[in-house]
């Protein structure tokens, strides 16, 4: 792993917010040249720093849909039963993200549904069998995406 110093902190943290962003943009926010932020970005590509772009799709052009963070409890009797269950969660198209975690959950999963009712099958097709001993579901009421500045 490379080293990263403030100057590339600061641009990973502005791409966070919108990739989009000029190396004028970019220059002005971190105090360096657009040239050099531009260098930068690219280096921080090549380094593996940046893994890809997206796009953020504005919820109202995706249709209807409920988001919920799920936290799964898996058991503990096997190391390589996490890592399955990881790789199987991973191919799911309602998946949007996964984390390991501390705490009382290992697993907290965000998982995007056309409807409840749709979460509900869900669940029962892939959350009720081991090595999943239980898991608890926060539904996402309103997001609020991080401001630019």
């Amino acid at each position: 792993m490379q080293n990263l110093d403030s100057f590339d902190r600061q641009l990973l943290e502005q791409l966070q917010i919108d990739s989009r962003q000029t190396g004028r943009d970019l220059s002005q926010k971190v105090g360096l040249s657009s040239a050099a932020c531009l260098r930068r970005v690219q280096r921080l590509r090549k380094i593996g720093a940046i893994e890809r772009e997206v796009a953020v799709i504005s919820p109202s052009f995706q249709g209807p849909a409920t988001r919920v963070i799920v936290l799964l409890s898996v058991a503990r009797d096997n190391p390589q039963r996490i890592d399955i269950l990881k790789q199987k969660l991973r191919r799911l198209k309602e998946v949007e993200r996964l984390y390991y975690v501390t705490g009382d959950a290992d697993l907290a999963v965000i998982v995007r549904c056309a409807s409840m009712e749709d979460y509900a099958a869900f669940t029962e097709t892939h959350l009720f069998d081991p090595p999943l001993t239980g898991f608890e579901s926060l539904v996402v009421l309103r997001e609020y995406p991080k401001e630019a500045d």
